[in-house]
C-alpha cells in the first residue's frame, strides 16, 4: 500500500508540474476584413498614425483606409516589398531596381550599401541598426553603423533559402526564410541561435512580427497564421478569412494580416481568456 500511496504522489506532482508548465492559450478571433481596391498587399508598416501597405504589382505605397478614410498613395516604385519605419520615414526595398528607398512622401533619397545584392525582399530598422534581406543572393546585410555590413545565414550550414522578411529586437535578429519554411533567429554577430516552424508544415515562411512576447509567422501557400513563443512553442494557428497571408502587423490589440492573392487585411483582435469564459 505504502508503494502504491508513493506511486500515486508522484504521478500527482508529475501532472501537477506539467500543468504549470503549459503555456496559456492565445485568444485571437476574426474581427472583420477591410478591402483594398486594386491592391496587391506585400509588406505593412506604420508612421503617425497612419498604416501604410506596399503593392507589389501596383508598385505603390498606400495607407490603409480602415474606416472609410481618404486613401493616400505614394506612387512609382519598383515592386515594393517589405516596408518598414525608422519612426520619421518610410523604408522601401524595391525588388526590382535592388535598393532601398527612404521617404518622408515629398522626398526620396536611395540608401547607400557597400554590397551591390539582388532582390531585396525586407528591411528593418531597430535604433541605429538596419538589417535588409535579399531574396536571390539568399542572405541578410547587418549594420550598425551603416558603413560595415555584416552578411548574415550565407555560408553556415543552415543556409538561408530566398529569405522573405527581416525584423531586429533587441538582442536578436529574426528571419522569415522563406522557402526553407521556418523563422532563423541570429544574434547581431551572426550566429544562429535557434530555428522556429521546422516542425510545422510551413510552406513558404512569407512574412513574421515580433513583440516582446511573441513571434506571428505567416504561412502563404497553407493560408494560416501561426503564432509562436519566443521559444519555438506553438500557441495558436488561425486561418478564418486568411488567404495568401504576406505579411503581419500589431497594434494595440489589433491584428492585421495581409492577404496577397485577396487584396484585403483581415483583422484579428484579442481577447483575454477571462473574456471568454
Amino acid at each position: 500500500m505504502k508503494n502504491i500511496g508513493l506511486s500515486i504522489l508522484a504521478l500527482f506532482l508529475l501532472l501537477a508540474c506539467s500543468e504549470s508548465k503549459k503555456q496559456p492559450e492565445e485568444n485571437w478571433k476574426f474581427l472583420k476584413t477591410v478591402q483594398l481596391e486594386g491592391v496587391s498587399p506585400l509588406g505593412i508598416a506604420e508612421i503617425d498614425n497612419t498604416i501604410w501597405i506596399s503593392d507589389g504589382v501596383g508598385n505603390r505605397i498606400v495607407s490603409l483606409a480602415e474606416n472609410n478614410e481618404a486613401v493616400r498613395t505614394l506612387d512609382s516604385f519598383s515592386r515594393p516589398m517589405h516596408i518598414a519605419t525608422d519612426g520619421k520615414n518610410l523604408l522601401i526595398p524595391e525588388f526590382k531596381e535592388n535598393r532601398i528607398t527612404i521617404t518622408s512622401g515629398a522626398e526620396r533619397s536611395v540608401i547607400p550599401i557597400k554590397d551591390s545584392l539582388k532582390a531585396p525582399s525586407s528591411v528593418s530598422v531597430f535604433k541605429n541598426e538596419m538589417a535588409i534581406s535579399y531574396f536571390d543572393d539568399n542572405q541578410v546585410l547587418f549594420t550598425n553603423n551603416g558603413v560595415d555590413w555584416l552578411q548574415i545565414g550565407k555560408n553556415d550550414s543552415k543556409a538561408l533559402y530566398q529569405p522573405t522578411d527581416v525584423q531586429i529586437t533587441q538582442d536578436t535578429i529574426w528571419i522569415a526564410d522563406g522557402y526553407n519554411n521556418r523563422v532563423q533567429v541570429y544574434d547581431k554577430k551572426g550566429a544562429l541561435l535557434t530555428s522556429i516552424g521546422n516542425d510545422d508544415d510551413l510552406n513558404v515562411a512569407m512574412g513574421l512580427y515580433v513583440t516582446d512576447e511573441r513571434l506571428f509567422v505567416t504561412d502563404f501557400e497553407n493560408n494560416r497564421v501561426l503564432i509562436y513563443t519566443h521559444q519555438g512553442d506553438l500557441l495558436q494557428e488561425i486561418s478564418e478569412k486568411i488567404q495568401s497571408p504576406s505579411d503581419i502587423y500589431v497594434r494595440n490589440n489589433n491584428l492585421y494580416i495581409l492577404n496577397y492573392l485577396a487584396g484585403n487585411v483581415a483583422i484579428y483582435e484579442y481577447t483575454s481568456s477571462e473574456d471568454t469564459k
